[in-house]
């Protein structure tokens, strides 16, 4: 008997994506459906605790085990001739037979195309949805041939998130296997409606988990201080909130800065710390499993990205009651905030303007409250009995 539902990540490590992969793995259980949750890459920890009920499929060992033979130089010369060949022939590719192209896939995309593409035509799930682009891109390769009904979520925008050679070029022509191709924003949306010869996307938005806080009680103490739920990496903008904080006055100098979250950049973010002699005031918590109370009870979250998709980690804080600041740089968060009114907005690496947001917000408790339960208010319409007919449809979802 096949599986009713394939959920396929990267891994289970830190992410929005993969919260969300969860919750629809929680919906489709609890409807009865059986459901496999398939990760492809070796030496990411698995930080989410799984549902009961899912199956999960991980690919990681055997993708280490493979990594040897892939960087041979026969391999090595494979990767060349398909770079040769996506930068001085592309449109004659894009008119080549599908066997080229799963070659092309498979030099570039590593041990993980291969694996994926035999797992899914040995189980020969009836659906599959996918999350995050190079995912995705396997995907549509490891299906190109299969009757099984792809879903592809897209989650950041295009024009801002610049893949390296030739993964666009893959794409644009991979993409064209999707039965539904997804976006969880309007501005993630319109970048991948400008990609010509694909299915029209569709509107997916993010859910927020069963009680996600909306009618949280309220914490025994006073709301204090800022926080921030990322990855540490470029995209998210930490070291302009850094910045920001050390240039602080007034009440804000004496609010601490929670970061929750790890990545590549913690040593970085940590030397920038030391040098602005902030040690007092950051705190590095890494991954945690208790964000809700850690937001519950901070006061203001920021989260000054470079580029976004829809971060769960800001839905998450708006269900909570924050007061939230978000950078101007990308359309998924602008889609929620609504300037002074259930958030606060600031030009993308303004570390002036955000030292501003942050001193008047902390100043002045009654505007904190005052967007926190706007923002509160404004995130009904994510709670699952609205989203899921809209997600039973892009599923076929009987």
């Amino acid at each position: 008997m096949t599986d009713d539902l394939w959920l396929l990540l990267p891994h289970l490590g830190p992410g929005g994506a993969q919260k969300v992969a969860l919750l629809a793995a929680e919906r489709y259980l609890a409807l009865g459906w059986s459901v496999r949750l398939v990760t492809l890459l070796p030496d990411h920890p698995v930080v989410h605790a799984l549902p009961a009920g899912l199956m999960h499929t991980d690919l990681g060992p055997e993708v280490a085990a493979r990594w040897p033979a892939f960087l041979a130089p026969q391999r090595r010369l494979h990767r060349l001739v398909v770079k040769l060949l996506a930068s001085l022939g592309w449109p004659l590719l894009a008119r080549a037979p599908w066997p080229l192209w799963r070659w092309c896939v498979e030099a570039i995309g590593g041990p993980q195309a291969e694996l994926l593409r035999r797992r899914v035509a040995a189980d020969r799930p009836q659906r599959l949805l996918s999350m995050l682009s190079r995912t995705n891109i396997l995907s549509c390769s490891a299906l190109w041939d299969q009757p099984c009904h792809l879903v592809i979520s897209e989650r950041n925008d295009l024009r801002r998130q610049l893949l390296p050679f030739p993964w666009p070029q893959l794409r644009r022509l991979l993409y064209r296997r999707a039965d539904v191709l997804t976006a969880n924003t309007a501005g993630v949306l319109e970048s991948l409606a400008a990609l010509d010869g694909l299915p029209a996307p569709v509107l997916l938005p993010n859910p927020l988990p069963r009680r996600s806080g909306i009618d949280a009680a309220a914490v025994d103490r006073p709301r204090l201080g800022f926080i921030a739920v990322a990855r540490l990496v470029h995209q998210k903008g930490l070291d302009v909130l850094i910045e920001a904080l050390a240039t602080t006055q007034g009440v804000a100098a004496g609010w601490s800065l929670t970061l929750v979250g790890d990545g590549p950049e913690r040593g970085a973010l940590q030397n920038q710390v030391a040098r602005l002699q902030l040690g007092g005031r950051v705190r590095f918590l890494g991954h945690r499993s208790d964000v809700t109370r850690l937001l519950a009870e901070a006061a203001v979250f920021v989260l000054p990205s470079r580029f976004e998709g829809m971060p769960n980690a800001l839905l998450e804080a708006m269900a909570q009651g924050l007061a939230v600041v978000v950078s101007d740089a990308s359309p998924g968060p602008l889609e929620e905030i609504d300037h002074r009114r259930n958030g606060w907005v600031i030009p993308s690496e303004d570390v002036a303007a955000l030292a501003q947001a942050l001193e008047q917000l902390a100043a002045d408790t009654g505007l904190r409250e005052s967007l926190g339960a706007a923002a509160r208010d404004s995130l009904l319409a994510r709670d699952w009995p609205q989203l899921a007919p809209i997600w039973d449809g892009v599923l076929r979802a009987p």
